[in-house]
């Protein structure tokens, strides 16, 4: 079941959103309830961090948060497709050893066929 809600926000926050919204090819209302899902799934110290940041207008801390932010969700893929490619199986069982050579060769093909998009 959805619900309709409604937000005021300043100038700047409408255009910020307005740009955000057209960059990624989203309806505003779109864009809004994307914010408002992660939001309310932050823990409070984290929203209220975020708030205190923007209140303050902190943006070189914000920027700083974001890298790191990025940062932790590329290890978090990385670490979630190691696990999805070793439940695949696809390197040979407990008893089989790749050498460094094999590995390097798979990555190369994985590379080659992300390249081309397959």
């Amino acid at each position: 079941m959805s619900s309709t809600v409604s937000a005021n926000v300043d100038g700047k926050t409408a255009t910020k959103l307005k740009m955000v919204a057209s960059l990624e090819n989203r309806s505003v209302s779109n864009a809004v309830s994307s914010a408002i899902t992660v939001f309310v799934g932050l823990p409070k110290g984290v929203r209220d961090f975020l708030l205190e940041l923007n209140a303050e207008n902190d943006q070189d801390t914000i920027n700083r948060l974001g890298r790191e932010m990025m940062a932790a969700a590329a290890r978090v893929r990385l670490e979630k497709a190691t696990t999805d490619l070793a439940c695949e199986h696809r390197f040979g069982g407990p008893g089989h050893v790749s050498s460094e050579i094999d590995i390097l060769e798979e990555a190369t093909i994985l590379s080659r066929e992300a390249a081309r998009g397959k």
